[in-house]
């Protein structure tokens, strides 16, 4: 007996964004990132991973140009992309025909359409900086849920958040990646929150007070350096790219704080960014 034609689905083609970005791409020669970025309803971040997922599969081809003294991204599928979406079709087609003769579940088959779990959860790990200045090292991270819970760290270390539980949750949180770094002079920690808009994010920026430690390239940000209460400092930059807004924290002596966190906050926004 032959294999479901579920076997033959391809996980690189499959999921629904990246599936959506062949589509469009196989009835045009070429579509600007922005075309695909408005139809498929995408941030310019996670379009730019998806892209770059198919890129390294050899399924889609970029061009960068200056256009009218702009810069442009153009996206055109490969032949081997028309291979893999006539395959990836001709596995869905299957599927519904054994579905219109009673072969199989009409809600597994959607359910095959949809994220696969804990899609989100790694993508936005994939979000959060993990190049670091030398002589730091991962000391721990976790996903962060659409209730503002850390998901594999105890309760306890997130209890001094609930007032911002509450200003993200009214933003609509869809979830996060916290991440911590240590080193014999400093601790640094980033974390990631996605809501459900770029407009929320700028909103809870503007609600911060004014920036007392300007770091430059950043805006839209809000950066603060003060006094801790069992001494050193602490430096903190806050910044908001699309729909995802990120702390970048250290704590430390003053001297390091001031060179290594502008640093960090570069890296990740260059890690929204590109």
């Amino acid at each position: 007996m032959d294999g479901h034609p579920a076997q033959r689905l391809d996980d690189v083609v499959h999921q629904r964004v990246r599936l959506g970005i062949l589509t469009v791409l196989s009835s045009e020669p070429r579509v600007a990132f922005t075309v695909l970025r408005d139809l498929l309803g995408q941030p310019d971040s996670g379009l730019s991973r998806h892209i770059r997922v198919l890129e390294d599969a050899r399924l889609v081809a970029t061009d960068k140009v200056i256009e009218d003294r702009k810069p442009r991204t153009w996206i055109s599928i490969t032949e081997a992309g028309r291979a893999a979406l006539r395959a990836e079709l001709a596995a869905l087609r299957s599927m519904m025909t054994a579905i219109e003769t009673g072969g199989a579940d009409p809600l597994a088959f959607a359910a095959l359409l949809a994220d696969e779990p804990g899609e989100r959860d790694r993508e936005r790990a994939d979000l959060v900086i993990s190049e670091v200045p030398e002589g730091f090292r991962l000391s721990r991270e976790s996903a962060v849920d659409s209730n503002y819970q850390l998901m594999s760290m105890p309760a306890a270390e997130w209890g001094s958040h609930h007032s911002q539980a509450l200003t993200f949750r009214s933003h609509g949180l869809l979830g996060g990646h916290f991440r911590s770094f240590t080193s014999p002079t400093a601790n640094a920690h980033v974390m990631l929150v996605e809501l459900g808009n770029a407009e929320g994010t700028i909103a809870i920026l503007s609600a911060l007070a004014p920036s007392n430690f300007r770091i430059d390239g950043m805006d839209p940000h809000r950066g603060f350096l003060l006094d801790r209460e069992v001494g050193g400092k602490v430096g903190i930059c806050w910044l908001a790219v699309d729909r995802y807004l990120v702390c970048v924290s250290m704590t430390g002596d003053e001297e390091v704080i001031r060179e290594l966190l502008p640093q960090l906050a570069a890296g990740q926004r260059a890690k929204l960014t590109r």
